[in-house]
C-alpha cells in the first residue's frame, strides 16, 4: 500500500483528530507541553530569549532569564 502526499496528509490528519477526541484536559495540557518543549529544544538561546521578547516583552524575557542564572546561597 502506497499513499500519496495528499492522502498520507489526510490520514495523519484522522489519525491525530482520533487522538484529540479522546484526550481529557490534563491530557492534553501534558501532550501541549511536551509537543512545546520537543520545539524550544532545538532553538538556540538567542531564538528563545527573541520568541519570548517578541511574544511577552523584555521583563518577562529577563524573569525567565534570571531565574535560570542566579545561584542559591546555601545556608
Amino acid at each position: 500500500m502506497t499513499l500519496n502526499k495528499e492522502q498520507f496528509s489526510k490520514l495523519v490528519e484522522n489519525y491525530a483528530s482520533h487522538i484529540m477526541e479522546g484526550l481529557d484536559n490534563v491530557s492534553l495540557q501534558m501532550m501541549c507541553f511536551d509537543l512545546l518543549i520537543r520545539e524550544y529544544d532545538s532553538y538556540t538561546e538567542e531564538q528563545i530569549i527573541g520568541e519570548i521578547k517578541e511574544l511577552y516583552g523584555e521583563e518577562v524575557a529577563t524573569e525567565f532569564y534570571n531565574d535560570v542564572t542566579v545561584v542559591e546561597v546555601s545556608k
